[in-house]
């Protein structure tokens, strides 16, 4: 019997495909724009378990893009607070937080029983992103992430059969977490076509000044994306592309 709330979910997919997604569970680690969003699609869509990761609290700055930033939320811990926002949609939702955020020492406790794993880490916690992917690596667990790119989107899933992220951003297989500190994603591996705005004058003095422009639609546009590649693949209805090959959507 499907829950009157789910209920428009049907004729898009099936009651079998609505019970599984009930019964599945999704790892979130970063619960900012887009873990925040993912998350909030996710709970609408019936997913009955989500463990959500973030050692960060929400400011005035996160207001413009992040799911759960608003005045009230401000200097609450980002994961408590999108907790309670999705408990408001689905109050019968598990959720369970790790307000330490992902660790490389609890990165393999975090994953533990997920049927799929969201990289929403920040862009500057690069090393704390690797330990999580080898973390689902080791789990055969699939792992993706969006990046929002002005007005558009890029997302990226990583097979734990195929490349790795180590490969993927050029550094050595088995280089320490320790030795990754400072260390980012490089842009340029997120698309090879980023937006005019992103110059290589510009990109540098953003990552000078750890702040990097974004607006909400773009933070919606990659959940959006994610998630329905995520739910297809999930429910066996569609293969993602995997790295080195990626989807992106650009209106610029």
């Amino acid at each position: 019997m499907i829950k009157e709330q789910f209920t428009r979910n049907l004729g898009i997919m099936s009651e079998d495909e609505i019970n599984k997604l009930h019964n599945s569970t999704i790892v979130i680690a970063g619960c900012g724009c887009i873990g925040g969003f993912s998350a909030e699609l996710l709970a609408r869509m019936g997913v009955g378990k989500l463990k959500l990761a973030d050692p960060d609290v929400f400011d005035v700055s996160n207001i413009n893009r992040q799911c759960a930033a608003t005045h009230l939320t401000v200097g609450q811990r980002k994961a408590e607070a999108l907790k309670a926002h999705l408990l408001t949609i689905n109050p019968d939702i598990e959720i369970e937080c790790y307000y330490e955020g992902v660790t490389e020492e609890n990165a393999a406790t975090f994953i533990d029983g997920a049927d799929y794993v969201i990289d929403a880490i920040d862009y500057f916690a690069f090393p704390e992103a690797v330990a999580l992917h080898r973390a689902a690596r080791k789990n055969k667990l699939f792992i993706t992430t969006a990046v929002a790119l002005g007005f558009g989107t890029s997302v990226l899933t990583f097979s734990p059969d195929g490349m790795t992220i180590e490969e993927y951003t050029g550094i050595p297989e088995h280089t320490s977490i320790d030795d990754l500190k400072g260390k980012t994603f490089p842009a340029s591996q997120y698309s090879q076509n980023l937006p005019e705005y992103a110059t290589e004058e510009k990109i540098t003095q953003w990552m000078e000044n750890r702040s990097i422009p974004t607006i909400s639609v773009g933070q919606a546009l990659g959940p959006g994306v994610l998630v329905s590649k995520l739910v297809l693949h999930l429910l066996d209805r569609q293969t993602p592309e995997f790295v080195p090959d990626y989807f992106q959507i650009s209106f610029e």
